[in-house]
């Protein structure tokens, strides 16, 4: 990976550091909002969950267990490659902007 962009000033045309930090910071507010509804929804609703059964095992146990986690990995996935996009996109900007 390579080094953050610094804040600079930047022409117009280009996209500006303070830009891809607005991004970032936006995908991780998202990102985190996901992460605490679904922890706080397997905890809160795991009475209401047990009466589902998946697999032989009641609902919550399994998300307990597994799903929880699977959406753990799948939120890091996310933010990598979103993350890697923005990046790429604002070394691309920032290339053709100095002409190197």
């Amino acid at each position: 990976m390579t080094k953050p962009p610094a804040p600079a000033a930047s022409s117009p045309s280009t996209p500006s550091a303070a830009a891809y930090w607005r991004s970032t910071r936006r995908l991780t507010l998202i990102l985190l909002t996901v992460w605490f509804l679904v922890t706080f929804g397997a905890i809160f609703f795991a009475r209401e969950l047990d009466h589902i059964t998946l697999f032989g095992w009641p609902l919550s146990f399994y998300m307990a267990a597994q799903g929880v986690m699977l959406v753990y990995l799948a939120i890091v996935l996310v933010y990598t490659v979103c993350t890697n996009r923005a990046e790429r996109r604002w070394q691309a900007a920032n290339e053709d902007s100095h002409g190197e």
